[in-house]
């Protein structure tokens, strides 16, 4: 926001004031000035007349002037500038000045002497947007009765000095110069004089107005009749150059210049277009319209309207319609000052790219709404003043609620909030400095919110308007009391980071992926949340990241075509992160492709494939206690289209699927635009939550271990973990290992039946076996595998 100190000084005496130390208290208090600088650029400029004007004899452009720039002392200037002639009062820039485009000294110009220019508005460094065409074009011509050597800044009034102050969003307040006056007037304690509003006769009005929507809570208007459309005063024009504003004409300048000073957006309408003299708020029109920019637009229905003529009026706090505008025929007008709904008009701002200064103070919620009917006032008395209106009336408006908001807090909750020992007339002192209203009974203050400080509404408000006021920086400083605690890792955090250490000893890397993923493919891999319960957001930016991911497993093939697409073929990779329905669960995904093992010069080279990828799963289970007998394997579905229905499997826990170990589907690896990748992903969020017996250490057996080989016809469905189980439960804690070292199919054997060939390891802590105990446990062995999967030795 863009502070005139002129302006401000208006209300509150600042011109007293050195700019960069009022900035800095203005800072220290909140409003943080991000920058600073005067309005106008330029030393030693001066009013000058030219006495003579000729022609340049070795140009055809150019112009040698005499030019009288103070009285008795006439200096000759080489101008450019067409307009130029002799007679008229214009500025110089005498030898030494410094304007934004360097710095100007005397000498010769093709052959004649000059020394100093003549200078254009546009030189002193105003913002070129906001200049008349005439001002580009030339240089400023002054009246003719602006006086010879005056310094020329004082008198165009462009002396002001500008504060470019960044509002936080709660202190939208301060877009009102009169709001950030009593901001001045509170660090600097002094007065606020708001301008007297003079009230004149008025005449009933025949203006209806209606509202037809909630989301316009406040809706006044004025009649002005007699108007008359000139240039504004030239202090109100440079008020509204100082705030970043292009001053048009009396009318309109005036308008904009209340909201400046009122933070309340103005709109005219022109009263004499208007068959009905009636104005209705209302949404659900769908039509094109043409506003003031003379552009058309797109009206939609969710877009609230002022509507004239049963037409489009205005689009509520962005921009009126090109059918009543105010033109320089216009005589009698209808002045708008109402209160609408921010978020609503954001979004018709922000489609129709029309985030105008007046759809800001809505937004930002900068609007005083008992203020209103004072605004409307303000409007028709700077009318009289200077567009000479005739005729004012009566204002027509819709109920407006005068209920004060008010607030209470106590001395010892300041106190306590602040760490301080304030007492109460050190915060009756900063509460008056502010022209808080309020009522003190021993310790407790109830105070009468201000109109315009819409964002106080508890006492913790209070207490930062005491704390800002009374300097964050003699705020007591003291250490945080805090309990001091063990600083360990909670249970399933340890659990979480063996994990990572564990595989990270494997071999395999750690990522990072997004969160997001896209609504296409967020139910791809997944096992642990409903295909239903997807979690979008509201305001995505792009398709591809706008829901929340159900899996990992897509994110880390993402992971790998990237690297696959660089030149690293083989990618070993981990995540820990959580996945979201309407629940969250904690996930573990695993995902390898390429070589596992690639050493050249010792020529080893292992593939991944799904018993590597088992092998890790395993390994993290034993880590964490599972014992085996807690989880079994069952193959997926055969139609299974995210992973090879002949090379995965789920992990169960009963009848709960904890995981899944396999290969992702040919079809699905092609459209990720990956290699043969084989992946794991765990619930971890059931995993870990399991009981599990604490982790025990046993002593190196002392008596030696007997080694027996068997083989074993099964049929082929018989998965070869069942047969291993089958083996250690019935050899009665014996055998210590089981482990399948080959599985045969075809020829010399049945179809439909499989050869495992199993070498066992007997061992007894407390014994030393004999073949007699040994080849009862195989006896038993066979006679279990016999019962459970119809399997007999091979012979």
């Amino acid at each position: 926001m863009l502070a005139s100190l002129h302006l401000l000084n208006r209300y509150v005496k600042v011109d007293d004031q050195d700019p960069a130390e009022l900035a800095e208290k203005i800072t220290r208090i909140g409003l943080e000035v991000e920058g600073q600088g005067p309005l106008a650029k330029g030393t030693k400029l001066v009013v000058g007349y030219v006495k003579e004007c000729i022609e340049h004899p070795n140009s055809d452009h150019l112009h040698i002037c005499q030019v009288e720039t103070a009285p008795g002392e006439v200096r000759q200037i080489v101008c450019g500038a067409p307009n130029v002639a002799a007679g008229e009062k214009v500025i110089v820039a005498l030898p030494g000045c410094e304007l934004e485009g360097g710095k100007i000294s005397s000498g010769a110009i093709r052959g004649e002497k000059s020394d100093g220019m003549i200078c254009s508005i546009a030189e002193l460094g105003l913002d070129n947007r906001l200049l008349k065409e005439e001002d580009k074009a030339g240089i400023h011509v002054l009246p003719e009765d602006a006086p010879v050597g005056t310094e020329a800044l004082t008198y165009l009034g462009l002396d002001d000095y500008i504060l470019d102050i960044g509002l936080t969003p709660n202190r939208a307040d301060c877009m009102a110069m009169q709001s950030l006056a009593y901001e001045a007037a509170a660090v600097l304690g002094r007065k606020v004089t708001l301008p007297e509003i003079k009230k004149y006769p008025e005449e009933k009005s025949e203006i209806e107005v209606h509202v037809e929507t909630p989301l316009c809570s406040f809706f006044g208007a004025k009649l002005v009749k007699g108007v008359k459309t000139k240039e504004s005063p030239k202090w109100m024009q440079n008020s509204l150059l100082a705030s970043g504003i292009k001053p048009i004409n009396n009318i309109v300048d005036i308008s904009n210049f209340v909201m400046v000073e009122t933070g309340q957006p103005i709109h005219m309408y022109d009263y004499d277009k208007l068959a009905k003299k009636a104005f209705v708020i209302k949404t659900g029109f769908n039509q094109k319209a043409v506003l003031l920019d003379e552009n058309e637009y797109d009206i939609l229905p969710e877009d609230v309207i002022v509507s004239t003529d049963d037409g489009i009026g205005c689009v509520a706090g962005v921009m009126g319609g090109n059918d009543t505008k105010i033109d320089e025929n216009t005589k009698n007008i209808v002045i708008e000052a109402a209160t609408f709904d921010g978020a609503a008009l954001r979004n018709t701002a922000r489609r129709m790219n029309l985030l105008t200064d007046a759809s800001q103070h809505y937004i930002k919620g900068a609007i005083d709404t008992m203020s209103s009917l004072k605004v409307l006032d303000r409007c028709a008395d700077l009318l009289v003043q200077f567009a000479d209106a005739e005729t004012i009336y009566e204002t027509v408006h819709t109920p407006l609620d005068e209920t004060r908001r008010t607030v209470t807090i106590e001395l010892s909750r300041v106190n306590g909030l602040l760490g301080t020992s304030l007492t109460v007339k050190e915060v009756s002192d900063i509460f008056d400095s502010l022209c808080f209203e309020y009522t003190l009974e021993d310790e407790l203050f109830t105070v009468t919110v201000p109109t315009y400080r819409n964002d106080i509404t508890m006492d913790a408000d209070l207490v930062e308007e005491v704390a800002r006021i009374y300097g964050y920086d003699n705020l007591p400083t003291t250490l945080p009391v805090m309990n001091m605690t063990d600083g360990v890792l909670t249970p399933k955090q340890s659990k979480e980071q063996l994990i990572r250490h564990t595989l990270v000893d494997l071999g395999l890397h750690e990522t990072l992926t997004y969160t997001l993923t896209s609504e296409a493919t967020v139910n791809e891999f997944n096992l642990f949340h409903s295909l239903d319960n997807t979690v979008k957001l509201m305001s995505p930016l792009g398709e591809e990241r706008s829901a929340a991911r159900k899996s990992l497993i897509g994110s880390l093939l993402q992971t790998i075509h990237y690297n696959n697409a660089h030149s690293n073929k083989d990618v070993n990779i981990f995540e820990i992160a959580n996945t979201y329905s309407d629940k969250e669960v904690s996930n573990l995904a695993i995902a390898v492709s390429g070589d596992y093992v690639n050493v050249p010069w010792m020529g080893k080279k292992e593939a991944v494939d799904f018993y590597l990828v088992k092998g890790f799963v395993e390994t993290l289970f034993k880590k964490l206690c599972i014992e085996e007998s807690r989880y079994t394997f069952e193959k997926v579905e055969a139609d299974n289209k995210d992973f090879h229905p002949g090379r995965s499997g789920y992990i169960k826990m009963g009848k709960e699927i904890v995981g899944v170990i396999g290969q992702v589907h040919p079809a699905k690896a092609k459209a990720y635009e990956v290699n043969d990748t084989y992946v794991a992903e765990l619930n971890l969020t059931a995993i870990l939550a399991l009981r599990t017996r604490a982790l025990k250490f046993k002593a190196i057996p002392l008596y030696p271990a007997v080694s027996r080989d068997i083989a074993l016809v099964v049929d082929s469905k018989v998965p070869a973990a069942d047969v291993v189980k089958t083996i250690k439960r019935a050899s009665k804690q014996l055998v210590k290992s089981a482990e399948v070292f080959d599985v045969y199919e075809g020829e010399h054997m049945e179809e439909g039946k499989k050869s495992l060939a199993i070498s066992l390891l007997f061992q007894d802590p407390s014994r030393t076996l004999d073949d007699a105990t040994i080849n009862s446990a195989m006896e038993k062995i066979l006679e279990a595998c016999k019962k459970d999967h119809n399997a007999v030795l091979r012979g």
